[in-house]
């Protein structure tokens, strides 16, 4: 999948989230980089700088579960840190990010089980 693509699916899923989420309207979604040197770690959200880092590896691998579960809860971090600060940045995955991700209709899991 190219960047671009991507990009698209990100626009999507941030409206999804500002649909149930209306403040996050006046948020830009965060840019999503490619890394490839994650081994174990699918994503991370650098929440104050407004990105997402997806691990290569396993986007090539496992670009539904990417697409459809990691992506989700990357961005379910930026959309914690912009509607309630920093009050959970320290362990990312407290109760405001566990609502957030149970609002969307995802369950509230911190990890992921994909392979590369």
């Amino acid at each position: 999948m190219d960047i671009k693509t991507l990009d698209n699916f990100v626009d999507t899923m941030w409206g999804e989230f500002a649909e149930i989420y209306p403040a996050l309207v006046r948020f830009n979604p965060p840019t999503i980089i490619l890394n490839n040197r994650f081994t174990r770690t699918a994503g991370q959200c650098h929440q104050t700088d407004n990105y997402i880092q997806l691990a290569n590896k396993f986007f090539i691998r496992n670009e539904a579960a990417m697409l459809s579960v990691i992506l989700p809860h990357e961005l379910a971090h930026q959309v914690d840190y912009n509607l309630f600060g920093d009050s959970e940045k320290s362990c990312g995955h407290g109760v405001n990010w566990e609502k957030i991700m149970l609002q969307y209709g995802l369950p509230a899991n911190k990890y992921h089980s994909l392979e590369i």
